[in-house]
């Protein structure tokens, strides 16, 4: 809030600063739900946006070129796969060490 206020030659008001110390989210769960279930559903839901959001900007998911149904599928699970592949070369390459122990172990 600060820096876009700033950026904007603005000036923070209080009743924004002690709205800020609260996070809302509205559901239709029912009442039996804790609020720390309630969040920690909406924080896998939130990586699932995140992953889905990176498969179509990454590997062009947002556009289905095949009308045929079939060919579309195929098209799907191929695109699928790749990313099912580049997250598995992104692991070993997080683990990859050159001085031949792993990398963020520490003793």
């Amino acid at each position: 809030m600060q820096r876009h206020a700033k950026k904007h030659r603005k000036v923070v008001s209080e009743e924004s600063w002690r709205a800020a110390a609260y996070f809302a989210v509205w559901t239709t769960l029912p009442e039996t739900f804790s609020a720390a279930a309630v969040l920690e559903l909406y924080r896998r839901r939130w990586q699932i946006e995140m992953a889905i959001k990176r498969l179509k900007s990454l590997l062009g998911l947002g556009h289905l070129p095949k009308k045929d149904p079939p060919s579309a599928r195929a098209w799907l699970h191929g695109k699928l796969f790749v990313s099912l592949l580049v997250e598995r070369l992104v692991e070993a390459a997080n683990a990859f060490s050159p001085w031949g122990y792993e990398l963020g172990v520490t003793p």
